[in-house]
């Protein structure tokens, strides 16, 4: 598995130079495949456009200047994937030149010296970047991008899942808006109060349409109206690490109890495709399509397979109508699932434990009777992503810089 680590390392003179060679590299790699495009009616291909502007390439690595081109086709592929099934609507291919562009850095070009040094290589005759580096582990692929406000450092590297579960339970998991996750594992069940995200997606909607009525009432590129539009993408850039920080803390909790509950296989609701075909009204739609229910199911995957647990994915239809007991079906109101044989429960719960019943096999035990109810647990700030690292090895990453 590959984690990546992200540094920041401010503006120099030295990373402006790298970006703008990279960036007119793309251009001409943009240019000149539509230019045979519209000229001969001929697709270069990536290997074809390589050979063409990729060879000495001043100032640039050979690798990082193939490594534009490979953005510029993997960009170009995935429209063409999205325009032949039909789903492109409001999409464009890559086809603007830029003025700027991230650089990025394969094995080769990449040392690890003994004084702690990451040395990246642009090429002979040409400087190398220079970057303190806290940790002993060479990463695979190095990547220096603009963030918004300055350049960061993106490394990728290898971590071994050598981790043992601690048991071998089965956790079934339903991800929701109001309830961030409900986990049944057959014994022991609980809910993640996810209010605190709502409230900053609430924030973020506020102050985004707060923005925009200022900003329309300015004239287009006037002084004012770039001063409100650098204020509009700050303050949502704030709010968005807020959001992204928050659903790291709230699956490392979740993962960390997981195994303290000796759980070693986790099934996930599968919610592929819920977005398309539901009309609930502006203000549900608008929720439905702000729910981070991927990149926390993403989150939550990579960190259960660190701690050696298995992760797997089930569908969820109809997982919140379904009586755990009698298997009838029927539309829940509220938050709690109250059938006509008796049962009574949550019903996030329900559907927590129906996911885990699809994987187990329909032949599994019901659950008989009324659903305990579930330890709640909210956001607290203090909470840390990642609980075995000390405050000593942050402060040591945040101090990362550029040397040289």
């Amino acid at each position: 598995m590959y984690l990546t680590r992200k540094l920041k390392l401010g503006k120099t003179d030295q990373l402006d130079r790298l970006a703008r060679r990279a960036g007119n590299l793309w251009s001409t790699v943009a240019k000149w495949h539509w230019r045979f495009v519209d000229r001969q009616g001929y697709w270069l291909s990536k290997g074809q456009a390589q050979k063409m502007h990729c060879k000495g390439v001043d100032g640039l690595h050979s690798q990082s200047a193939q490594a534009v081109a490979d953005s510029f086709y993997d960009s170009l592929q995935s429209w063409r994937k999205k325009r032949d099934s039909g789903d492109y609507e409001g999409l464009r291919p890559p086809y603007k030149q830029k003025r700027y562009f991230k650089v990025q850095w394969k094995s080769a070009a990449i040392k690890l010296r003994d004084d702690g040094v990451l040395r990246l290589s642009n090429g002979r005759g040409n400087d190398p970047v220079l970057i303190d580096w806290p940790s002993d582990t060479k990463p695979k692929r190095v990547e220096i991008g603009w963030d918004g406000s300055q350049y960061e450092l993106r490394c990728q590297y290898e971590v071994e899942e050598d981790q043992e579960p601690k048991g071998t339970k089965t956790a079934g998991i339903d991800i929701g808006e109001i309830h961030l996750a409900a986990v049944y594992t057959g014994d022991d069940s609980w809910t993640f109060n996810g209010r605190e995200l709502r409230s900053l997606r609430r924030q973020q909607n506020r102050t985004a349409a707060r923005l925009d009525s200022k900003i329309d009432r300015k004239e287009y590129g006037s002084r004012r109206w770039k001063r409100l539009v650098q204020a509009k993408d700050r303050q949502l850039g704030k709010i968005r690490s807020q959001i992204k920080d928050l659903l790291h803390k709230h699956s490392t909790r979740l993962v960390k109890t997981l195994h303290e509950r000796r759980v070693g296989t986790v099934v996930v609701g599968d919610l592929t495709g819920i977005r398309n075909g539901l009309d609930y009204g502006s203000k549900a739609n608008q929720r439905l399509h702000q729910w981070a229910y991927g990149e926390f199911v993403r989150m939550i995957e990579y960190k259960a397979r660190l701690h050696g647990m298995t992760v797997k994915r089930v569908g969820e239809a109809y997982t919140s109508q379904e009586c755990p007991s009698c298997g009838n079906r029927h539309k829940p109101h509220g938050r709690e699932y109250i059938c006509s044989c008796g049962f009574e429960g949550h019903r996030d719960l329900v559907g927590a434990s129906n996911i885990r019943k699809k994987y187990l096999g329909q032949d599994s035990v019901r659950v008989a009777g009324e659903m305990a109810s579930p330890t709640g647990v909210r956001y607290r700030p203090h909470m840390r992503c990642n609980p075995a690292s000390s405050r000593k090895a942050a402060c040591q990453w945040q101090g990362c810089r550029p040397v040289g």
